[in-house]
C-alpha cells in the first residue's frame, strides 16, 4: 500500500437546482480501500459517486493521484440493447475476443455471449455491466448499487470479484442502501 492516495476529497460541497446535495465531503482513497456512500433516497450518493466519475466534470476538492485509472458502473448498467453480450464487452473494453470469451466462462456466463442484451433479465445485465470491471485494467472502481437484481450467488460473486481487485491492490467506492458484507469497507453516511 502506498502512502499517496489514488483519490482525496476535502471538504466537498455539491448542489443542484439551488439545493445541496451534501457538504463538506471528505475522505482519502488509497490502494486497497473500499468505501461504501451509503444513506437514504435522495442523500447524494450516486451524485457523488458521478462525481468522483467525472460526470458532471468537477474538479474543485477532488484530487487524482496522476496514475489513476477509473472504471465506472452506474444503476442504468451502460449496455447497448441491440448489441450482444460479447459485442458490448469488447466495444467497452480494451480486451481482445479470447479474453472475453475467458471472463465469461470464468463467471459462468458463456452461454449468454450471443444474446441481445434486450433479451436478458435485469439480473442477467447487471452481471454483464459488472464482468466489464473485471476486463477493464483500472484502479479504482466506483460502482453504483453493485447488487441491484442480483440473486445470491451473483452478489457473492461479485464480492469475491472485489476482494480479488482489492487484493492486487485496487480500491473501490460503491454506493449502498444495506450494509455490505465486505469486513475492510469503511463507510462514510449521506443525510437527506
Amino acid at each position: 500500500m502506498t502512502n499517496v492516495p489514488l483519490l482525496l476529497v476535502s471538504d466537498f460541497t455539491y448542489a443542484r437546482g439551488g439545493r445541496i446535495l451534501f457538504q463538506d465531503i471528505s475522505f482519502s482513497l488509497f490502494s486497497g480501500d473500499v468505501i461504501v456512500l451509503m444513506g437514504p433516497n435522495g442523500s447524494g450518493k450516486t451524485t457523488l459517486l458521478r462525481c468522483l466519475a467525472s460526470i458532471p466534470e468537477v474538479s474543485a476538492n477532488i484530487m487524482k493521484s496522476q496514475s489513476f485509472s477509473q472504471s465506472y458502473v452506474g444503476h442504468l448498467n451502460g449496455l447497448k440493447m441491440g448489441m450482444t453480450v460479447q459485442q458490448n464487452l469488447l466495444l467497452q473494453s480494451q480486451a481482445t475476443p479470447k479474453r472475453v470469451r475467458q471472463i465469461l466462462e470464468a463467471k459462468g456466463l458463456d452461454a449468454l455471449k450471443n444474446r441481445f442484451i434486450s433479451t436478458l433479465s435485469a439480473g442477467q445485465r447487471r452481471q454483464i455491466a459488472l464482468t466489464r470491471l473485471a476486463l477493464a485494467d483500472a484502479q479504482v472502481w466506483l460502482i453504483d448499487e453493485p447488487t441491484t437484481h442480483l440473486d445470491k450467488a451473483a452478489a457473492k460473486q461479485f464480492w469475491h470479484m472485489l476482494a480479488a481487485h482489492i487484493q492486487g491492490g485496487g480500491a473501490g467506492v460503491l454506493t449502498s442502501h444495506t450494509v455490505v458484507p465486505f469486513s475492510q469497507a469503511k463507510v462514510i453516511t449521506l443525510h437527506e
